[in-house]
C-alpha cells in the first residue's frame, strides 16, 4: 500500500488584496496513484497544475490529455473536468495552486485553454520556481503574501502563453485578438514606457476606438485600467524589497513623476509607498 503523499496549504486574502491582480487561494504538492480515483472537486476558482514526475491523465469534454513532466495543465474548476494518475504510469506527482484573478475567465476562453489545457515552458525551471514561491508563500502566511504571490502568478502566466503569442493566432480567436494579447505583453515586458492609446493602437493595427473597445471585451478593463494595476502590481513586489527606494521604484514602474505614483499607489491599495515598504507588504 502506498503512502499518501500530500502539503496543502489554503490562504485567506487579506483586507486589501483585490488591488492584486491575482490571489492563490490553496497550493501545495501531491502524488497520486493509478489506483486511485480520479478527482472532479468542482470550484469557482482556476487551477494550475504542474508535473514533476510520472504522468497524469486529464479529462475535459470526452478529450484526453496526458500530464507529462514539466507541463502545465490550466483548469477551469466551475466546468466538468477530471484528472487522476495515467493507468501506465508508476504515480504522478504535481505542484498545484487554485487562483482567482482578473480577466483570467477571458484569457482562458481565448487562448482556446478548453481544447488545449497543456502549456510548455522553454524554462521548466522558472516555472517549478514560481509553484515553489507560491506554495512557500501560503505557508509562511506573512503580511507579504498576497503581493509576492500575485507578482509570482503574473510571472508564471506571462511564461505560459508566451509560446502562443509568439505563435499563429490561438485557436478560436482571430488575427485581431491576437494583436490585443501581443499588446499586452509588450506592455508587461516595459513598464516604464509612457505608453499611449495611440502607441498601443498602432502596434495592435487597429485604430484607438477599435482597440478600447475590444481590449475592454476580451479583459474586461481598459488599456490604461490594466497598465496602471500592473504597474502598482510591480511596484508592490519591489518596494518590499530590502534597498528598495521609492523614487527608483516609481521610474522603474513608469511613474517619472513619484507625486503621480504615489497618488495611484495609495488609490488602489489605500496604503502610501512609504507605508507600504516600513511593512513590508499588508
Amino acid at each position: 500500500m502506498q503512502s499518501l503523499k500530500e502539503e496543502l496549504y489554503f490562504h485567506t486574502p487579506a483586507k486589501f488584496a483585490d488591488a492584486f491582480p491575482y490571489l492563490a487561494l490553496v497550493a501545495g504538492s501531491r502524488t497520486a496513484w493509478p489506483q486511485e480515483a480520479p478527482i472532479r472537486k468542482r470550484f469557482h476558482q482556476h487551477v494550475f497544475v504542474y508535473t514533476i514526475g510520472g504522468c497524469g491523465l486529464i479529462e475535459l469534454r470526452d478529450q484526453r490529455f496526458l500530464a507529462e513532466a514539466d507541463s502545465v495543465v490550466w483548469l477551469d474548476t466551475a466546468q466538468a473536468y477530471a484528472h487522476s494518475c495515467a493507468v501506465e504510469s508508476e504515480n504522478w506527482r504535481y505542484l498545484w495552486m487554485g487562483i482567482e484573478g482578473h480577466g483570467l475567465n477571458a484569457l482562458y476562453q481565448f487562448l482556446g485553454v478548453q481544447q488545449q489545457p497543456l502549456f510548455l515552458s522553454k524554462d521548466p525551471r522558472a516555472v517549478r520556481a514560481a509553484f515553489k514561491a507560491v506554495i512557500g508563500f501560503l505557508a509562511e502566511r506573512s503580511p507579504a503574501t498576497d503581493a509576492l504571490a500575485s507578482a509570482a502568478i503574473a510571472g508564471l502566466i506571462a511564461d505560459m502563453i508566451a509560446p502562443r503569442l509568439n505563435g499563429a493566432a490561438p485557436a478560436g480567436g482571430t488575427a485581431d485578438e491576437g494583436r490585443l494579447l501581443t499588446v499586452l505583453k509588450a506592455m508587461r515586458d516595459d513598464l516604464s514606457r509612457s505608453w499611449t492609446i495611440d502607441d498601443l493602437a498602432m502596434r495592435a493595427r487597429l485604430s484607438p476606438s477599435q482597440l478600447f473597445r475590444r481590449f475592454r471585451d476580451m479583459v474586461g478593463t481598459t488599456p490604461m485600467d490594466w497598465l496602471r494595476h500592473e504597474r502598482i502590481n510591480q511596484a508592490k513586489r519591489l518596494l518590499v524589497g530590502p534597498d528598495a527606494k521609492v523614487s527608483a521604484v516609481a521610474a522603474e514602474c513608469g511613474y517619472p513623476d513619484p507625486y503621480h505614483f504615489s497618488r495611484d499607489f495609495r488609490r488602489l491599495t489605500g496604503y502610501t509607498p512609504t507605508k507600504f515598504k516600513r511593512d513590508g507588504g499588508y
